[in-house]
């Protein structure tokens, strides 16, 4: 074998052999095309190859396929335009379809997502993963397999760690928080008397990365170079390599995922992970070792001691903690830095509101005392109706996704009115119907901060509803059903905590000639513009 390389290679081997390829009809034909006969025959073989795969995707029966100008344009074009106008397409549809009760599909170029009608969604509740997965749609909904190695198969861990509440772990995991905000907003909040222009954004997602990295690494990691940066720069790249994937076909995804300097940083970035991870391992078994012999330890719980402790197998924690740690990591910083920002750009877009929310955390403060010295975070955060009503009202007109919740079938599977899935489809709901419904929301358009907070005067009943982070019909933006965000509650508590701090200490306005900025619309992202900026000072009596 190696005698016959050498001979093809060699010795002008190679033209030989390819010589009868290069004088072929067809070659010289391809030669002979002008650059605009090129283009057009690779749109058509392109639009060819689309449409035999497009046939070939899992359809829903009785859901059309919505998006297109006309009968006339390519399902090519259809999903190159769905990167940009994807927001347009899925408000229509629910228009269109949604609001008949009835389903439409939603054409990109990775794969196809059968939108529901909202009455779908309570169904949710008692439907179980085995049957409609919310893990393996997060798989196919972020390119997982090609973004970023097999992140969310490993995601079921990890959701036990947020979602454990024994022993008031939740709450525990809150008080760490709160004693790592204090740190975190001295050092990250800019030390200004006069007004200036602060790039708030960044400064709020590094608050939150020293947080949540409390949270699960612990105090002497979450305050690392190395956590710090993959903390910032990790979700960064992730997202950028899975939107990347979504507007590529799905046959290039083998090709183009090793081109991807997004790829290229998560890798590394992963590598270096065990530099956080192995350093938190030894701690928390000292830690165990002291007391078990009697010892007292300046330790607090963190949710890689609490994997370690109670996962079935141990072996598999300790085999792929960096993975299991940025599990937690993605969709917890990024989107509660979002929120956070987005109702900042809100009040200073509606400015006659600081005083009011200002009044109210002062109040709180007078009657309980600075949050967790007299009551526990998680309580102290209740109180803030106002506030809450408020970030209620701004994330309805700023939410992340416009599509969600998801669910896989796993299985074929039926609803109750007899609406037939079949196995291997992605189904997914209008999250943003509470900006376009009147119904779901009377006035959509109008940024009403008290919506909230009147229906919750209603009745006692109602008091204990349309809260933050709450999953109903009205509020999607969490999920719903026995699969709803497992983590939203510590979300919340985290923003409130977060903004009650920083609207008590510091002013915001927009600049000179500055507007609310523009979310940005991506596929189904809707994203902060990330170069807007705020004036801030610090405040004054």
């Amino acid at each position: 074998m190696e005698v016959q390389n050498a001979t093809l290679l060699g010795h002008g081997g190679m033209a030989q052999h390819l010589q009868p390829v290069l004088q072929s009809p067809i070659t010289e034909s391809l030669l002979s095309l002008t650059p605009f006969q090129g283009i057009t025959l690779f749109l058509c073989l392109f639009w060819g190859y689309s449409s035999l795969t497009v046939h070939r995707r899992i359809k829903v029966t009785g859901a059309p396929v919505h998006g297109y100008w006309s009968w006339f344009e390519p399902t090519w074009l259809l999903q190159l335009r769905y990167a940009k106008d994807a927001h347009k397409i899925i408000a229509s549809g629910y228009k269109k379809y949604n609001l008949k009760g009835k389903p439409f599909v939603l054409r990109r170029q990775d794969l196809d997502v059968t939108v529901l009608p909202t009455k779908y969604v309570t169904e949710l509740r008692t439907i179980p993963n085995a049957k409609l997965s919310r893990g393996k749609a997060n798989f196919l909904e972020w390119g997982d397999q090609w973004a970023m190695k097999n992140l969310w198969s490993h995601i079921d861990l990890p959701i036990k760690a947020i979602s454990e509440n024994r022993h008031g772990q939740q709450g525990k995991y809150l008080e760490a928080m709160r004693r790592e905000f204090e740190y975190a907003v001295e050092v990250e909040m800019p030390k200004v008397d006069d007004w200036t222009a602060v790039d708030i954004q960044k400064v709020i997602q590094k608050i939150l990365a020293r947080m949540v990295g409390k949270m699960i690494v612990g105090k002497e990691a979450c305050r690392s170079p190395e956590w710090l940066d993959l903390a910032e720069h990790f979700t960064e790249d992730f997202v950028g390599a899975s939107l990347i994937m979504r507007m590529l076909p799905k046959w290039t995804h083998p090709l183009v995922t090793n081109l991807l300097p997004q790829r290229w940083r998560m890798r590394r970035r992963l590598r270096e992970a065990v530099n956080i991870t192995n350093p938190c391992v030894a701690r928390h078994e000292e830690a165990k070792k002291k007391r078990a012999q009697g010892q007292e330890v300046d330790a607090e719980d963190n949710m890689v001691g609490w994997m370690l402790d109670n996962a079935p197998d141990k072996q598999y924690v300790l085999d792929h903690l960096p993975i299991l740690i940025l599990v937690i990591l993605v969709p917890a910083a990024h989107t509660t830095a979002m929120g956070i920002s987005n109702l900042l750009f809100h009040l200073c877009e509606y400015p006659e509101w600081d005083a009011k929310l200002l009044d109210e955390i002062v109040k709180v403060n007078g009657e309980f005392g600075p949050i967790g010295q007299k009551m526990p975070a998680k309580d102290w955060v209740t109180k803030l109706d106002l506030l809450d009503s408020f970030f209620n009202e701004s994330q309805r007109l700023s939410q992340p996704l416009s599509i969600t919740p998801n669910r896989y079938a796993v299985e074929d599977f039926t609803f109750k009115d007899g609406l037939h899935i079949p196995k291997g489809a992605l189904l997914g709901w209008v999250s943003i119907h509470n900006q376009i419904d009147p119904k779901i929301a009377p006035n959509p358009d109008v940024f009403d901060p008290l919506r909230s907070y009147r229906k919750r005067q209603v009745s006692a009943e109602e008091a204990a509803k349309h809260l933050a982070g709450q999953p109903s019909l009205e509020n999607l933006t969490f999920g719903f059903g026995s699969q709803a965000c497992p983590g939203r509650n510590i979300a919340i508590t985290v923003l409130k905590m977060i903004l009650s701090r920083i609207l008590r200490d510091y002013e915001f306005k927009f600049g000179e000639g500055q507007a609310r900025p523009k979310n940005i619309h991506l596929l189904e992202f809707i994203i902060p513009d990330p170069n807007a900026k705020l004036m801030v000072r610090k405040r004054r009596v």
